[in-house]
């Protein structure tokens, strides 16, 4: 593993910290939703009750198929555009604590994200939240067409980090979703830590997942505490 030399004069060997993007570092699960009627209101889509009530119900499902089923005769290419356009214009905010989390987590870690989310909205969020400057590598689907569980997304990642001379057993995922996150860390045989601050899944549904007790968190914000022991 990489070996460097800290200010005090501390030898660390470094590890890999991966997280999500969505609902881990940023908030967007809350604020996602009001922008899914917002632009359904603009393109003049029908938003009932009923309607706001089943999309809530599948929230955190992929988004084509959402669309699909709400709003079956709606062109998915423009809608989505739309989104994109609003995230670029209005970044998310971060979680309370995560800038802070990163900057100390930063020296012993090389740190990573894994999202599904497209890449041209990506950096608005990490520019508007100021943690860009913290990873040094960002996959999504487009790296090589693969998607959050697919273990085959996190084949970049495991190159990059096998240069720096951190093994899989020396790289952390950090996620919000037992669907996407806990099982792409199953699938590839990763140590993972779940945050349910996103709101997206539960504390009881990360147990009942099969997600150690003492690998569960509030917020990402609590991994110094956890991991710079």
């Amino acid at each position: 593993m990489e070996q460097v030399f800290l200010n005090q004069g501390e030898i660390v060997t470094k590890r890999g910290l991966c997280f999500d993007l969505d609902g881990t570092l940023i908030d967007s699960g809350r604020e996602g939703l009001k922008r899914v009627l917002k632009i359904a209101a603009v393109r003049n889509l029908p938003v009932t009750p009923e309607i706001k009530q089943r999309i809530r119900d599948m929230w955190g499902a992929e988004p084509f198929k959402l669309l699909r089923i709400i709003w079956p005769d709606e062109d998915p290419k423009a809608f989505f555009n739309e989104w994109e356009n609003l995230d670029i214009a209005e970044p998310l905010p971060a979680f309370p604590g995560t800038r802070e989390a990163l900057k100390k987590l930063r020296p012993y870690f090389n740190m990573s994200i894994v999202t599904n989310r497209q890449p041209r909205t990506i950096f608005a969020q990490l520019l508007h939240n100021d943690i860009a400057e913290f990873f040094e590598q960002i996959i999504t689907p487009a790296h090589n067409g693969h998607k959050k569980p697919e273990p085959e997304i996190m084949e970049p990642i495991f190159e990059k980090y096998k240069a720096d001379q951190i093994e899989r057993g020396g790289i952390i995922l950090v996620g919000d979703t037992v669907e996407n996150d806990w099982k792409l860390a199953q699938a590839t045989g990763i140590e993972f830590y779940a945050v349910v601050s996103g709101g997206m899944d539960t504390r009881e549904k990360f147990l009942a997942a099969g997600v150690p007790e003492d690998h569960i968190t509030d917020s990402a914000a609590d991994l110094t505490r956890i991991l710079l022991k």
